[in-house]
């Protein structure tokens, strides 16, 4: 299991989001905002069962009941439908808390300038390529 070259993002990751969770539903004052936390954290834990499930399964070899053909997508749905709320739980928590302190400002702030650079080095390769290939 740990030689696998994905480990980070399918197992790792998953587990330090759902320490950050746990604390944003303990720390977090808005009753809704916890409900999207724990479906957030249920996402993950489905997604890291999967991931084990699939990773001690032989492979080409069939899977020995026939609805565990499902578990792939499960897996797949479940990890890309975790990443995108944690991007939005993030934000929404990181939003509320800019309402009272100053370092969820700071956050803001920071994000709002990555956004900025990394439209600017996209809008620079973009040129790149298009005079690469060409049209310039």
């Amino acid at each position: 299991m740990f030689n696998d070259s994905f480990i980070w993002g399918r197992l790792f990751i998953p587990l330090i989001m759902i320490f950050v969770l746990g604390l944003m539903v303990f720390v977090h004052r808005r009753q809704v905002f916890k409900y999207l936390y724990i479906v957030n954290i249920f996402l993950y834990l489905v997604a890291i069962i999967t991931y084990f499930i699939l990773e001690n399964h032989p492979v080409g070899q069939p899977f020995p009941y026939p609805w565990m053909i499902v578990i792939p997508f499960v897996w797949a749905i479940s990890i890309f439908l975790a990443f995108g709320l944690s991007f939005a739980s993030l934000s929404a928590f990181v939003i509320e808390q800019a309402q009272r302190h100053i370092w969820a400002r700071i956050i803001i702030g920071l994000v709002v300038l990555a956004i900025m650079i990394a439209i600017a080095i996209g809008i620079y390769y973009f040129i790149e390529i298009i005079r690469v290939i060409g049209y310039f």
